[in-house]
């Protein structure tokens, strides 16, 4: 191999890494700006979790009117080419729980999922809330890890409650 096509094929991979960094970069740069975007309760915070969050009964009282998640409900299933009749197969489910800041009636903040999932996502959900109510995990880090992958984010929980593996 020629000392010409050694030093091509070396500029050839410091070209493919230094793109992979820019690609890196930008992708993380979107990511954060995608959160600062998300469908949030404006009412939420760490300050103010012992006085909505944390009180037994709060996010039913935040609850949109049935008639209206209804109504969405139908379109988002005709969005996805299900048919009125199968509603009962899929949940309404908030991306963000209303527990964790999530938006009440946001639909970013709104996703179907079938019935099986639904009830698996829920699960996880209730243990971060508690982990949040219980000060073993800040309201933001619970709610950053259901938002980028709610099935990862049953690891956040397992640590916090000192149980690894337990939602793997």
């Amino acid at each position: 191999m020629s000392a010409e096509m050694i030093e091509s094929s070396r500029m050839n991979r410091i070209v493919s890494v230094a793109i992979l960094i820019v690609c890196s970069l930008v992708l993380n740069g979107a990511a954060r700006a995608d959160e600062a975007e998300l469908p949030l309760n404006p009412a939420v915070t760490q300050a103010t979790i012992t006085d909505t969050v944390c009180v037994p009964g709060w996010t039913k009282s935040i609850r949109p009117y049935v008639r209206e998640m209804r109504i969405i409900k139908a379109e988002m299933l005709a969005a996805i080419g299900e048919s009125h009749e199968h509603r009962n197969r899929f949940q309404l489910d908030h991306r963000i729980p209303l527990a964790l800041r999530g938006a009440t009636i946001d639909r970013r903040n709104l996703m179907q999922q079938p019935m099986a999932i639904a009830l698996e996502k829920d699960a996880i959900e209730r243990c971060l809330a508690v982990a949040v109510c219980d000060g073993r995990l800040a309201l933001d880090e619970a709610r950053a890890a259901i938002w980028r992958d709610w099935r990862t984010a049953g690891a956040v929980c397992d640590a916090a409650a000192g149980n690894p593996g337990a939602f793997d």
